[in-house]
Parts: structure tokens; C-alpha cells; sequence
């Protein structure tokens, strides 16, 4: 398909490719399909596990790319074998979405450390006095409230 695979091209503490097919063409299919690439290979012979991700009757030949919330980000059908910039398109995304990942839930000051500082932001916001960012919205309600305050005051307290 193409050089994408799961050696040494991103953080696979983060991302994993993972190939879900009919298996219709064989092992031979298969082989020439992932080029060698190291990738986990689920066999849907029955549709079954295509039909629930992407819906009944979705087009086959498809790049899927969920964000750590199982949410569709990037969707793409393809013909054949990927061109460098398609591939190009593909590990960019893999690495914004790595990047996302990466961002710790309630570090509003973003210096990597949960502390008393990022509580104290976190209550502005919820008094209304400072600029709201999600990244505080701890029971991720879709908003700030005193809720976050006291989930992240114990996460710190239980460090």
C-alpha cells in the first residue's frame, strides 16, 4: 500500500496502524497490500467489523484515522498505491494527532507539571475572570466549572 508502517516512522506508544480486511485475495494479497510493513492485520470476512466502523455498504480501499477519543479525524478512499504526497498528508496528520494526544488534561500554564498554579487558572476561568481553554474541562462536560477545579486539585493531591 505504502511506506507507512509501524518501524521507526512515529511514536507507536501513540499510534499504531492497524489493517482490517476481507482477506479475500489471500495471504499473497495481504503481503503485497502491506509491502512488509510491521502491521496488526484484523480479517472481517463477514463485513461485520467494516460495517460497524464505517457504516453497511461503505467503500472498501479506505485510510481511517481516529483521534485518542476513537473519533474519526482523517478519512480518505484510495485506488491504489499512496503517492508521496498523499503519504506526506498522512504522517503530518499522524503527528498532529500525536501532538494532541501528548497535551496533559489540566496543565493550563503548559510547563508539564500539575500543580497549585494550573488550579489557580482554572479557577479564574470558572469565576469567569480568565479566558476559557478545555484543556481544563476535566470531567469533559464541555465547560469549566467548579467540578474541574476539585478534579484536578485531587489528581495533585493524590501525587
Amino acid at each position: 500500500m505504502c511506506d507507512l508502517n509501524n518501524n521507526n516512522t512515529w511514536d507507536t506508544d501513540k499510534v499504531s496502524l492497524i489493517g482490517v480486511g476481507i482477506g479475500s485475495g489471500g495471504s499473497g494479497a495481504l503481503d503485497a497490500m502491506l509491502n512488509g510493513a510491521s502491521v496488526p492485520w484484523v480479517l472481517d470476512p463477514s463485513e461485520n467489523v467494516w460495517d460497524e466502523f464505517l457504516g453497511p455498504n461503505a467503500p472498501r480501499r479506505q485510510i481511517v484515522l481516529l483521534d485518542q477519543n476513537l473519533e474519526k479525524r482523517f478519512q480518505q478512499q484510495y485506488s491504489g498505491a499512496l503517492n508521496n504526497t498523499q503519504i506526506n498528508e498522512l504522517v503530518n496528520i499522524i503527528e498532529q494527532l500525536i501532538d494532541e494526544a501528548s497535551i496533559l488534561l489540566g496543565d493550563m500554564n503548559a510547563d508539564s507539571i500539575l500543580n497549585v498554579l494550573d488550579v489557580i487558572i482554572l479557577v479564574n476561568m470558572a469565576l469567569g475572570t480568565a479566558e476559557i481553554d478545555l484543556n481544563g474541562d476535566m470531567n469533559n462536560d464541555g465547560g469549566i466549572n467548579i467540578l474541574d477545579v476539585v478534579i484536578l486539585a485531587n489528581i495533585i493531591l493524590s501525587d
